[in-house]
């Protein structure tokens, strides 16, 4: 038997039929994650993600698989100590990324959910942080095949593994996108 659809539904199918089919899926589009690895090519998939996010009305999570020797430094110089805990450069690690975030976007996203994982995996911090993503957003260093083949490739296993789709943001893109554009 058919459902009847309810009045929600015939209202958003009424707005969306003029549309082609690709906006009417972005229209879904709940949560958009963004990697980011310290990278210019991360910070730039950051940028794109905060723009997606705010053109389709949808929350932002920002993803950093943290190193120790990400913030080793600046925690010690921060005179912390001369042998910092973990927790001590998780707290460094999460006011470096705050300060990354809002110096790429702004207030272009109200409210941003900054995810902080430590660990050797970066590829697999980044996909288990974005089980719940509508898009996942990373950059691309560009390192070419060998080297990638190499040393493998977080972007790769991204796209390979990933449950949503992945917006792969070139090393040599330098503008997110805008309203404005044709």
């Amino acid at each position: 038997m058919d459902e009847v659809p309810d009045s929600a539904d015939r209202e958003d199918r009424q707005l969306t039929s003029h549309l082609p089919i690709e906006a009417v899926r972005a229209r879904g589009v709940r949560l958009v994650v963004a990697g980011y690895d310290g990278s210019e090519e991360a910070a730039e998939a950051v940028r794109w993600a905060g723009s997606l996010s705010r053109l389709m009305g949808s929350a932002l999570r920002v993803v950093w698989a943290w190193k120790v020797r990400d913030v080793w430094d600046t925690t010690v110089a921060e005179g912390r100590a001369d042998s910092p805990s973990l927790a001590e450069m998780e707290v460094v690690a999460r006011a470096q990324l705050t300060g990354t975030v809002t110096a790429l976007i702004g207030d272009v996203v109200p409210e941003v959910d900054i995810h902080l994982s430590q660990g050797p995996d970066s590829a697999g911090i980044l996909l288990h942080a974005a089980t719940d993503a509508d898009i996942l957003v990373v950059g691309s260093h560009g390192r070419g095949r060998a080297t990638s083949a190499l040393l493998g490739s977080v972007t790769a296993r991204c796209v390979r593994d990933a449950a949503c789709p992945v917006l792969v943001i070139p090393h040599h893109m330098s503008t997110p996108p805008t309203e404005n554009r044709p």
